[in-house]
């Protein structure tokens, strides 16, 4: 690596990375209890994913002025730099991420108001493969933060940050045909048209929420190689480079 840090910035930048990492970690908390609350039919579960994006509010507005007054004391460049930007990009990726779990929370409390002959257990899938892409992205962002501050090899890179990065890719394009799969059942539902378009919205909220869990690995190749990468169909395919390093 070119730049040169003082071991002192290198550390807090060390620490907010951390930071931001548990913000996603309470994100994947939100989703957990969204899951169990939707196939569990439980309401407490529910409000507990509800109250928890205040907190998740309240890390979005503290990490950002984190971010920025470290960017501004630091004068990070190439990665350093690249990694101070991945963090503040995934904080609010984050945030979004929560507030799609809780706008699906208060419409399952909605549901759970209303008759059911639906069998929610056909609608596990997208829930499982979903789960999957955010463990696999924060497993990478994890990976980079502990990164040592050297080179890494192609076979590094490759082992450690593209194949999981694939392999998102091939669960985002499953999950995609997981939903169009259940609007289709969905349709011709017996439940009532409140009910069924609860559901809809439901689940395209997790599609959604898929998709910046591709946004996470995505922007940690971004911090690796300073090449842009994106999920296209199945693959990962490269996107556009600076010819300079930021």
């Amino acid at each position: 690596m070119k730049s040169i840090v003082s071991e002192y910035s290198h550390k807090k930048l060390i620490i907010y990375l951390n930071n931001v990492l548990k913000m996603g970690r309470l994100t994947q908390g939100m989703f957990f209890k969204l899951k169990d609350s939707y196939f569990e039919k439980d309401k407490n579960l529910s409000e507990e994913v509800i109250a928890q994006d205040d907190r998740l509010d309240f890390l979005e507005s503290k990490l950002e002025a984190d971010g920025m007054a470290l960017i501004g004391a630091s004068n990070f460049t190439g990665k350093f730099l690249k990694a101070n930007l991945v963090g503040l990009k995934l904080i609010y990726v984050f945030e979004i991420m929560g507030d799609l779990c809780e706008e699906a929370a208060k419409l399952n409390v909605e549901l759970l108001k209303m008759p059911q002959r639906i069998n929610l257990n056909n609608f596990e899938d997208i829930f499982m493969q979903t789960q999957e892409m955010l463990s696999t992205s924060l497993r990478m962002f994890s990976d980079f933060i502990n990164l040592e501050i050297k080179e890494l090899t192609v076979s590094e890179v490759s082992e450690h940050f593209f194949e999981p990065a694939k392999n998102i890719c091939i669960l985002k394009q499953e999950v995609s045909s997981l939903l169009k799969a259940y609007k289709r059942s969905l349709y011709r539902s017996k439940d009532s048209i409140k009910s069924v378009n609860l559901h809809l919205i439901i689940l395209t909220n997790i599609e959604t929420f898929s998709d910046f869990a591709t946004n996470i690995s995505e922007n940690v190749i971004w911090a690796i190689k300073g090449s842009r990468y994106k999920c296209r169909n199945n693959k990962l395919e490269y996107f556009f480079s600076l010819e300079d390093e930021i």
